[in-house]
């Protein structure tokens, strides 16, 4: 089977309604208390903000940019994954969104291996458009005489999109598109004689918003009582739409957007070497340490992040969520990982160097993954 012509039309699926998240091993072990105590002041002690310099290490352009993306759930998952550096699921997003079931590990191994460039094909071309652009719904408010337009609902100072990570085969949080500068173009200018020709045209004030921008940053973020994972954008252009497609008008930012190559993360989460398991390696608890990191050492804090946002916070505020471990695993294999956990950050603190035990607690807040639960 090739993944290209079985599963072009599959990856790119519609947004969705954000409805999952992530969550956290609420359980912690009373034996805990006194070194993870200890640590804390350790690491109140050492804590300093990272320099521009080492946050731009962390960092590299990303290829040229060409032609257009439409916006959708899943190169979304693509593009928040390669510009912010979190870790992927990759077997599991190489293989939910076309339905996939195998015989056998051997056969979804082979399957992994042989399309395995043509999804990382995907990946670059999420990353590497000119042109973004996302469809949102709305709707032309009464016609202002004094400015000569038309106000449009659905367009604010920060404009937030939701999708659901589950559209993608991404585990843990949903994500976000956060459009900032459409405030600015939330007014269509238009002459009392030509509004009036359109308002008798049409029998309804719902338009589609096409809104063109350029990605800035991914990390994650509060929206409302959850954490989402977002990728901030510029918005620069918005041409409204009647519902049949046809133009009604078009909107422009003052600000030119930008064709610079994206900033993307060094260390490339859709590496061919991240298809193995870190929890099943030889040396798990390093493993996992270093396929974690990024969340471990909190990079996840994109610049406009608020004092306090930590881990842990995170990942609580998303504990009851669809994407949750009870929910995605049922109760009784949610509680069989959680003690496994236990005993593997028990494990991780016997066995890694000194300078690394403070970070086997921080695993008891990583996301529930399939990995996990199949190497536990």
């Amino acid at each position: 089977m090739r993944f290209m012509s079985s599963g072009r039309c599959a990856f790119l699926v519609s947004a969705a309604v954000a409805l999952a998240g992530c969550s956290s091993n609420a359980d912690s072990e009373a034996g805990d208390a006194a070194p993870e105590a200890a640590l804390a002041v350790e690491d109140a002690e050492n804590a300093q903000t990272d320099t521009s310099r080492s946050k731009n290490d962390l960092y590299v352009s990303g290829p040229e940019r060409s032609g257009q993306l439409e916006l959708n759930a899943t190169n979304l998952t693509y593009l928040y994954h390669r510009m912010s550096g979190e870790p992927a699921s990759l077997a599991r997003m190489m293989t939910k969104p076309l339905g996939m079931r195998f015989d056998n590990e051997f056969a979804r191994r082979r399957f992994l291996e042989e399309n395995f460039d043509e999804f990382t094909d995907l990946v670059d071309e999420a990353v590497a458009a000119k042109t973004y652009l996302v469809e949102l719904n709305g709707r032309l408010e009464d016609y202002d005489f004094d400015r000569e337009g038309f106000p449009i609902h659905g367009l604010f100072d920060r404009t937030m999109v939701s999708f659901s990570a589950s559209e993608s085969g991404s585990e843990g949080l949903d994500f976000a598109l956060a459009l900032e500068g459409t405030g600015e173009m939330s007014f269509l200018p238009m002459s009392p004689e030509e509004a009036e020709i359109l308002s008798n045209s049409r029998n309804s004030r719902s338009v589609d918003l096409e809104v063109a921008f350029t990605p800035i940053e991914a990390g994650w973020e509060q929206v409302r009582s959850d954490q989402q994972r977002v990728v901030r954008a510029k918005a620069y252009r918005v041409r409204v739409l009647s519902r049949d497609g046809s133009e009604i008008g078009k909107i422009t930012s003052e600000a030119q957007p930008s064709n610079a190559p994206l900033r993307l993360y060094v260390d490339n989460p859709f590496a061919k070497a991240k298809l193995t398991n870190p929890w099943s390696a030889d040396n798990a608890p390093e493993a996992v340490l270093d396929r974690y990191a990024w969340i471990i050492d909190e990079r996840w804090q994109m610049s406009n992040y608020s004092d306090g946002d930590k881990v842990d916070e995170a990942m609580s505020l998303n504990g009851s969520s669809a994407g949750g471990c009870v929910d995605q695993f049922g109760y009784s294999e949610c509680q069989r990982i959680s003690e496994r956990r236990s005993d593997f950050i028990a494990r991780c603190t016997q066995s890694v160097p000194e300078q690394r035990k403070r970070d086997c607690y921080s695993i008891r807040h990583l996301p529930y993954t399939r990995q996990e639960a199949d190497a536990l």
